[in-house]
C-alpha cells in the first residue's frame, strides 16, 4: 500500500511498530507538520506500546516540526534527516535521544 499522506504513514507506523525495540522507551513525540496534508499529532511510546492521535500537548518529550511531504520522504528513507535539519526544513526541540531513536522503533 503506497504511503501518500500522513494518515497513511501513521497507519504504517502502527503496522510496523516493533515493541521489542521499544523496551525502556517512554515518551511523547509532538509532530507539527506543515504544508498540504499537515497537522498536529501526538505519538506516545510507553512500556513497549505505541499510539498516535491528532492533537497538541503541553511539554512533549520531543517536538518535531517539518513539512508533511518532507516528513513522509524522510520516513520512507527518501530524504536525509541531517540534510533536512541543516537546511532548516526539520526542527527538533527536546530529547534528541528520542528523536534519533524514533525511526528504529519501526520495522522497515
Amino acid at each position: 500500500m503506497p504511503i501518500e499522506s500522513i494518515p497513511d504513514l501513521l497507519a504504517a507506523y502502527s503496522r510496523n511498530f516493533a515493541p521489542e525495540r521499544a523496551a525502556g522507551v517512554n515518551g511523547t513525540v509532538q509532530l507539527r507538520l506543515t504544508g498540504d496534508g499537515g497537522g498536529d499529532y501526538i505519538l506516545t511510546f510507553h512500556e513497549g506500546t505505541y499510539k498516535s492521535e491528532e492533537g497538541v500537548m503541553d511539554s512533549p518529550t520531543v517536538e518535531v516540526t517539518a513539512d508533511a511531504k518532507d516528513w513522509i520522504k524522510m520516513s520512507l528513507g527518501n530524504a536525509n534527516p541531517m540534510m533536512l535539519m541543516m537546511s532548516g526544513k526539520l526542527k527538533v526541540k527536546g530529547s534528541i535521544a528520542l528523536a534519533t531513536k524514533f525511526q528504529s522503533l519501526f520495522r522497515a
